[in-house]
């Protein structure tokens, strides 16, 4: 069989609606079929997408793979339809009643929200979760999203679409983040040195190229990480304020029972870029929405006693250009 629009809009039901059976009604189909058809699918994929239980269908690794991709291009033929439908008899189609964003970064996701309640007040926003760079980028370049912003590190930049219009939002750097009672808590700074015995606590492989980043640094300090959980949110909280491992951080993160600690020679910085697909109506206010996000993430970051401090000493970092040739910073 060849999987064609008919199964992937299925199988974006059955994700959408957590259970096969919610699907098969919002299909307009019965239970059964959809299972057969779901099934048939999953032969021809070579795996199941769907974990099943009495909670509903829950997607495997290869299901949000499909799920990922299935987005994608559905958007893309929808747009197409919406595109040649509304062009067929020479008509200008107005700005969008609605504007999509896609932000990992709590703080980035505020100032854009600020931004855009400035310059498009009378639309309405729209977010999407994705913790995923890739993710992020397959939705604004399938034009499921009008901005994003993503995160990259510097050494290890993103190759992005020449397509896109990039502003640098925020540059930090990357501090460590350990339990309070660590026997390094009580020091200002630490080199990376000292950390070659620790357990690190890395984001999971498909969210960004943090590992990549932290091996190439550990390397340049004379070590191998040692990298024995890759988690997020809650777990790896729970795991750095237990004393089970360490990890790097944002200087904003103000958990309790844990401490942050910023690294001799800021061996690492995460930079932050807003991104539009060049073609979108809301490309013209790229520069202003630019302005709001930074204005926000350089507030919260001065709001951190400990990046304060840091900075006193060291300076805030530039956010751009990126330096890497070859970047794509293509100018409005």
């Amino acid at each position: 069989m060849e999987i064609d629009t008919r199964h992937l809009r299925m199988v974006k039901a059955v994700a959408d609606e957590g259970s096969i059976t919610r699907a098969a009604t919002a299909l307009g189909t019965t239970q059964p079929a959809l299972t057969r058809q779901l099934r048939r699918v999953e032969e021809h994929l070579g795996g199941p997408l769907f974990e099943r239980s009495r909670a509903g269908a829950e997607l495997t690794p290869l299901g949000r793979l499909v799920v990922g991709r299935a987005h994608a291009v559905l958007s893309v033929i929808d747009t197409l339809q919406a595109d040649a439908t509304g062009g067929a008899g020479g008509v200008t189609r107005p700005m969008p009643a609605q504007v999509r964003i896609g932000v990992k970064f709590g703080n980035a996701l505020v100032g854009l929200i600020r931004g855009l309640r400035s310059v498009v007040p009378s639309t309405e926003i729209v977010t999407e979760s994705e913790t995923r760079i890739d993710g992020l980028l397959d939705l604004l370049s399938s034009h499921r999203l009008d901005f994003a912003v993503v995160h990259e590190f510097v050494g290890h930049e993103l190759d992005l679409d020449s397509r896109l219009r990039v502003r640098p939002v925020g540059c930090e750097p990357a501090f460590v983040l350990m339990a309070v009672d660590h026997p390094l808590a009580g020091h200002d700074e630490l080199e990376l040195s000292r950390l070659r015995d620790e357990k690190w606590l890395m984001s999971p492989l498909d969210v960004d190229r943090e590992a990549d980043c932290m091996t190439r640094i550990c390397f340049d300090a004379g070590f191998s990480p040692v990298i024995s959980h890759y988690l997020s949110d809650g777990h790896a909280v729970e795991l750095i304020r237990a004393g089970e491992a360490i990890a790097l951080s944002t200087p904003t993160n103000r958990d309790s029972g844990m401490v942050l600690k910023p690294l001799v020679g800021t061996p690492m910085q995460t930079r932050r870029l807003l991104l539009v697909d060049r073609d979108n109506p809301f490309a013209e206010h790229l520069d202003k929405l630019a302005r709001f996000t930074a204005d926000t993430l350089a507030e919260t970051l001065e709001k951190q006693p400990v990046y304060k401090a840091w900075k006193d000493v060291h300076g805030a970092l530039p956010l751009g250009p990126r330096p890497r040739p070859g970047a794509v910073l293509t100018d409005l």
